[in-house]
């Protein structure tokens, strides 16, 4: 009768021990979005048959099923009729929507410049919005002021609290 005892106490170790070690499953299905791919110092160029469209340049970025998120992002875009680039510390970029933070800038080929703390730039639609304090310079002439809403394919703006310097020829 030893020996069935030993085998019942081996019998209730394994299944005590298989349900100890059983693995979690519910750890291995973690919801995290997590990047299918990671850049380092990395440029990425859209291409069309005509010519380059856009160009993505960062220190770091991830991207996403749906989106990149860069830091030290820089977008260019070659699709409009004047080129045009927008720099800042960090980028979202998803949705033909770039949404940018801490030290943006706009440049445009004819030397429109455009500074912020944050922005939102809808490529599709070509609008450039902020919700903060914004300065807009060409050559000598200046424009400060908040809440500012710029169309560039149609070269409109609209804000708020503006003050400008304007140099007549």
């Amino acid at each position: 009768m030893s020996i069935n005892l030993f085998f019942v106490f081996l019998l209730g170790l394994l299944i005590g021990m298989y349900s100890y070690f059983t693995p979690d499953y519910k750890a291995l299905q973690d919801n995290r979005n997590i990047p299918k791919i990671e850049l380092i110092d990395f440029t990425l160029y859209e291409i069309s048959h005509k010519r380059i469209d856009h160009i993505l340049e960062g220190k770091e970025g991830k991207k996403f099923d749906d989106y990149y998120v860069i830091t030290s992002a820089k977008f260019g875009d070659n699709t409009k009729n004047l080129f045009q680039t927008i720099r800042s510390d960090n980028a979202d970029y998803r949705n033909d929507i770039i949404k940018v933070d801490g030290n943006v800038r706009y440049v445009r080929e004819d030397g429109l410049e455009f500074r912020s703390n944050e922005g939102v730039y809808n490529t599709e639609e070509s609008l450039i919005q902020t919700k903060g304090p914004f300065v807009i310079t060409q050559n000598a002439n200046r424009i400060d002021g908040t809440a500012l809403n710029y169309n560039t394919q149609e070269d409109t703006v609209s804000a708020n609290k503006i003050r400008g310097s304007y140099q007549i020829k």
